[in-house]
């Protein structure tokens, strides 16, 4: 075996169509502002919020909203004529999953809303019928914002409803964002964490190992056109819908490919269903994988590691990585004390 060596790199076995990561740079002249509302009524939130997008208009800011269409009437009828220049986006459609969402910040901010001056956006993120790990990921996507965003001349109000939802999304809210508003006040919030720190707990969560009854196959160098034909049958043997199918191989083959070219040289997958989605592990015994926002950032050039698991985040519904840092021993999942684990997830509907 070899010795455990951090892993990156290009890929050794490119996959046609991967997708080219856009170049991440700062935005000349801008700071951002990141700010949570905590509102306790209907009422509250649309008085905040309205003046919040009022204040964007008359300060000649692009303006944008990210919400439901209903909250979205809400705050039209609340501007009267003042709602003309606001952008209303679809938060159901905006919020599909965490770095295609901060993708779309990024394709949308240098494109249409920067080129316009200073950006200011409203957003209420989706929380009703997600899973456990769908709330710890998008909370994660709350605080890395924080870090992604910095140099930008954006400023941002996320939207929480204080008394409708979980307790420990609140909580997690005021961690998250630098700043608290409230219907008369923004004030520093005195429980916020470091993204760097929000980033780590959010992987200190152990994961179980594959169940006995996942399908698994090794690889190793001159065998990932057979481990791409493995990993075609059981998507189809597990419904995986036709249009995921290939940026499921195709991330599965990246993770893959960097193994190979720069980690231990050979690895295994473990492919099962589990709760609506289709799970894939794909381990390396012998390489480290250092995650520090690894994929939830655009890459500057010439980070291969960062522009290949910005790909695969982008590709998959949520990606996991645990490699030599869990609570359990080793790389964070439970029974194995070396190497890493990379976790995809599908979803099957």
């Amino acid at each position: 075996m070899k010795a455990a060596r951090p892993l990156g790199g290009a890929s050794a076995d490119p996959s046609p169509g991967m997708m080219a990561a856009p170049v991440h740079t700062a935005h000349e002249g801008g700071t951002l502002v990141h700010r949570a509302l905590l509102y306790r009524s209907p009422e509250q939130f649309t008085t905040v919020a309205g003046r919040f997008l009022q204040d964007g208009v008359t300060s000649g800011d692009a303006t944008v909203a990210i919400v439901s269409p209903a909250v979205a009437e809400m705050l039209r009828e609340r501007l009267g004529d003042g709602a003309g220049p606001v952008e209303f986006v679809d938060a159901g459609s905006w919020y599909t999953a965490p770095v295609q969402a901060m993708a779309k910040y990024y394709e949308r901010t240098a494109r249409d809303w920067w080129p316009q001056g200073r950006l200011r956006v409203l957003t209420e993120p989706v929380w009703d019928g997600r899973s456990e790990l769908e709330v710890r990921e998008w909370l994660r996507h709350e605080a890395v914002v924080s870090r992604a965003l910095a140099a930008t001349p954006t400023t941002m109000m996320c939207a929480y409803d204080a008394v409708r939802l979980p307790s420990g999304i609140v909580a997690a809210a005021a961690r998250a964002h630098p700043e608290l508003a409230d219907a008369d006040t923004v004030r520093p919030s005195p429980r916020h964490a470091d993204p760097a720190l929000f980033y780590a707990e959010c992987n200190a969560h152990p994961l179980d190992p594959p169940p006995l009854s996942a399908a698994r196959r090794a690889f190793a160098a001159g065998e990932l056109p057979m481990l791409r034909t493995f990993l075609n049958a059981e998507a189809a043997r597990l419904d995986l819908p036709e249009e995921q199918m290939l940026p499921f191989v195709l991330a599965v083959n990246e993770v893959a490919t960097v193994i190979i070219r720069e980690g231990g040289g050979y690895g295994a997958v473990w492919v099962w269903s589990h709760d609506g989605e289709l799970v894939c592990d794909i381990t390396d015994p012998g390489g480290r994988l250092p995650d520090h926002f690894l994929g939830h950032l655009p890459p500057a050039p010439h980070q291969t590691a960062e522009a290949t698991f910005w790909a695969v985040r982008r590709l998959c519904h949520i990606v996991e990585i645990r490699s030599g840092e869990g609570p359990d021993g080793g790389v964070g999942f439970r029974g194995v004390d070396a190497g890493t684990r990379v976790r995809v997830h599908m979803l099957l509907r």
